[in-house]
C-alpha cells in the first residue's frame, strides 16, 4: 500500500458538530459549520474520545498536510473503489480538479 508524503500546510480553527466518533481508529467526522461540509479527523491520542459527545459543537485545532497526487496513489484509489460507482466517480473528478489530498489531524477539541 502507498502511504503518501503528507507535507504540512497550516494549523486551523474550525468550528464542528460531531457526527461519528471511532475510538479503535481514533477518527472522527464532523460537519464543518464554518465551510458547510462534513470532514473526517485523524485525532491525537492525547484527546480521550470517550469524552467526545456526539452532535455537539466544539471549537477543533486542526493540522492540516498535503500529499502529491501521484500515479500509485492514484492507481490504488481505483482500485479500492472498483466496486462503487460513486466513489469511482468522485476519485475522477477530484483528479480533474487538480486538488491535492488532504490530512486534517485534530489536534485540540473544546467545548
Amino acid at each position: 500500500m502507498v502511504e503518501p508524503d503528507w507535507k504540512y500546510t497550516k494549523t486551523v480553527q474550525k468550528r464542528v458538530r460531531i457526527i461519528k466518533v471511532d475510538a479503535p481508529n481514533q477518527t472522527i467526522d464532523v460537519f464543518d459549520l464554518d465551510q458547510g461540509f462534513p470532514l473526517s479527523f485523524n485525532v491525537n491520542q492525547q484527546i480521550d474520545l470517550k469524552k467526545v459527545k456526539r452532535a455537539k459543537i466544539y471549537q477543533a485545532t486542526v493540522e492540516i498536510y498535503e500529499a502529491e497526487f501521484t500515479k500509485e496513489l492514484e492507481w490504488q484509489m481505483i482500485e479500492a473503489s472498483l466496486h462503487d460507482h460513486e466513489q469511482f466517480k468522485r476519485i475522477q473528478d477530484y483528479k480533474k480538479t487538480g486538488a491535492k489530498p488532504t490530512r486534517f489531524d485534530l489536534i485540540s477539541l473544546k467545548h
